[in-house]
């Protein structure tokens, strides 16, 4: 087995000249750093990641849970974290929320992770305790509900986000908008749907629950969408546009309704949220929310590695949103 003693021979330098180039820890000359990296390669020389955890006290691994890797959503997030803590020479290990609960408590307490990263609130209260949670590893968390956590956050406010769009609709002569989302159990949970009821409001509509309509919970999909749209047209209520909480459900629905022959924006508005990459592709672009995605993961990661330092973290951190105007909505 090649070892880092090795290394140094051929590189004519000493293996604490080596370690100073591994672990990025002090200064090396251009020429030295080179000449090592060479070697390193020549000998295919892989440090060990257990001795390096046993001299530092340190895995060099993060944990990140969500509840779905299936949306681009998140999938984008995670591309912010990873590059992140690829930068600081850090892996991330992924939990999905196929794990049940004692397997996510398990999982984290019986690995060696340095912090942790939780993409949903509604994962948060699976994995244990959040005050001993809070003890046991430095803990930060993606939060977008309406409620407070005493976590240090990454924060988008989707009600304000959801109210800016529907209100654009309502701006555009929309009264009859179809709301597409997912069931919840506590408003906290959606504050989409407290956006949708804030920009009736203000605008001096009156909510119509037929307009609402719900999939099963986390399954806000393409599929979801499409059959959702595909029920409620089965209906014949009047609507002259959707607002739709993700891209997936409002993409989904624009399939049924091309399906039954009615065609956006000329029969139907439509507005998606998210912005994943897709929403810019379909015909027509969507009009969507943008949500900051891959910058969210980078924050997070920042955020922990200050956390995991005993640094003064900033313990709620606000994303800003941006409504896209694509040519999904016309004025009535």
């Amino acid at each position: 087995m090649v070892t880092r003693n090795d290394v140094a021979k051929k590189a004519g330098v000493s293996p604490s000249t080596v370690s100073r180039v591994i672990n990025n820890n002090g200064y090396v000359a251009t020429d030295v750093r080179l000449r090592i990296m060479q070697a390193i390669d020549e000998l295919n020389y892989v440090p060990s990641r257990i001795a390096n955890m046993l001299r530092s006290q340190k895995s060099s691994q993060i944990a990140c849970v969500t509840h779905s890797i299936a949306n681009p959503f998140y999938n984008e997030i995670l591309l912010g974290i990873e590059e992140t803590a690829y930068e600081n020479s850090y892996s991330f290990s992924l939990f999905n929320a196929n794990f049940e609960q004692y397997d996510y408590k398990r999982a984290i307490r019986e690995s060696m992770f340095d912090g942790l990263i939780v993409l949903s609130p509604a994962e948060l209260t699976k994995l244990m305790n959040a005050s001993l949670l809070a003890e046991e590893l430095p803990t930060v968390v993606y939060w977008d509900y309406s409620g407070e956590t005493s976590f240090p956050h990454v924060f988008v406010d989707m009600e304000k986000a959801m109210e800016t769009s529907v209100s654009y609709l309502l701006e555009n002569g929309h009264r009859q908008i179809l709301f597409l989302s997912y069931e919840f159990m506590t408003p906290e949970e959606n504050p989409r749907f407290q956006g949708y009821i804030s920009a009736l409001a203000k605008h001096r509509q009156t909510l119509d629950a037929r307009m609402v309509v719900m999939c099963k919970r986390w399954d806000d999909t393409l599929a979801s969408g499409y059959a959702k749209m595909k029920e409620f047209l089965q209906t014949s209520i009047p609507f002259t546009a959707i607002a739709a909480t993700n891209d997936l459900l409002a993409i989904g629905a624009m399939r049924a309704l091309s399906e039954a022959g009615m065609r956006v924006p000329q029969d139907v508005s439509v507005t998606g949220f998210d912005d994943v990459d897709i929403s810019s592709y379909i015909a027509p672009p969507l009009t969507t929310v943008h949500v900051p995605k891959r910058q969210i993961g980078q924050e997070l990661v920042t955020m922990l590695f200050d956390k995991m330092a005993e640094k003064q973290v900033n313990t709620k951190l606000t994303m800003p949103t941006q409504l896209i105007i694509r040519e999904s909505v016309t004025h009535l």
